[in-house]
């Protein structure tokens, strides 16, 4: 497997800080978190990392330079909104809008040879299943559609209701595409009570990326929140296992996709520098899952 980390945890960094210290921490890859372009093609976006603020050619060279690979370009794109009214809505609303999004952002994605674009299925509100997953998966199928013969796949994440591997399943079955691969939460299936073990065997075949983090678990009743905690030493069960029998477990069945650190500074305040969280990930990483180092990781860790 290859370890990776989102620019979750330093948005408020350029690329050209984040690529050179993915290298010196030993990261085979970057996951680029992006909210992509308006239609004018100005980016949208107040990460100091988007991907959109610099050109194509300019990344490319780089992650070249670094050694590093753009493992996923990671946008908020979901295929949910609804159809008001419900039939004439289809004419005088944007129904495609999230298709066309899509269209950018694997545009994106084929300019700087990144294989993945990150989208979601997401929530359904006051309908039911049968109702809005319809909607969802004709979205869905027409956006697959924008990255035939560009060299890029959507990779379609749980959450919302769809938080477990099983969704991604169907969805991805109904689909019918190899445009379309599976990026899995195992915190989120584990809050939705799947076993995250038999979530991976699931996705056997169509799993690409694992998004991974800890944390160390609030308390409701005195309003303490969770806290973010070093890969390893938070409370999440994955599976009997906690996170380091999970990361052991991926590499038994032969796991050899990306497996991505999410050390959240985006949406989590307070969090400070993430070198040190980001340094302790892929140490463990690499020892858990037994991948192989080069020889100049392996002196630099063994030095740390």
């Amino acid at each position: 497997m290859k370890p990776a980390f989102s620019t979750i945890a330093c948005p408020d960094w350029t690329l050209d800080r984040i690529v050179p210290l993915a290298r010196e921490l030993g990261y085979a890859g970057i996951e680029l978190r992006s909210f992509g372009q308006t239609g004018g093609g100005q980016s949208g976006s107040d990460l100091a990392c988007e991907p959109c603020y610099t050109s194509a050619r300019k990344l490319r060279e780089m992650f070249e330079h670094e050694g590093i690979e753009p493992s996923c370009i990671a946008t908020s794109i979901r295929y949910d909104q609804i159809v008001f009214p419900p039939i004439i809505g289809r004419v005088i609303g944007d129904f495609e809008r999230p298709v066309r999004d899509t269209k950018r952002a694997v545009a994106t994605a084929a300019s700087l040879e990144c294989p993945f674009v990150r989208v979601f299925g997401f929530e359904l509100e006051h309908e039911s299943r049968s109702s809005g997953l319809p909607r969802i998966l004709q979205r869905l199928e027409l956006a697959a559609t924008t990255a035939r013969h560009t060299g890029v796949r959507l990779l379609i994440e749980n959450g919302g209701s769809f938080p477990t591997a099983a969704d991604l399943r169907e969805i991805i079955d109904r689909i019918g595409t190899r445009n379309i691969a599976a990026a899995y939460n195992p915190a989120v299936a584990v809050a939705a009570e799947e076993d995250p073990i038999e979530g991976v065997r699931l996705l056997a075949g169509d799993l690409s990326t694992v998004k991974l983090r800890d944390l160390k678990v609030g308390d409701r009743e005195s309003g303490t929140p969770a806290t973010t905690a070093p890969l390893g030493e938070g409370d999440l069960d994955l599976g009997g296992l906690g996170v380091e029998g999970f990361v052991r477990h991926l590499s038994s069945v032969g796991y050899d996709g990306w497996i991505t650190y999410e050390h959240d500074r985006l949406f989590t305040e307070g969090t400070g520098d993430p070198t040190e969280m980001l340094r302790d990930a892929t140490a463990k990483l690499y020892r858990w899952s037994g991948a192989p180092m080069s020889d100049r990781e392996s002196r630099k860790f063994a030095m740390a």
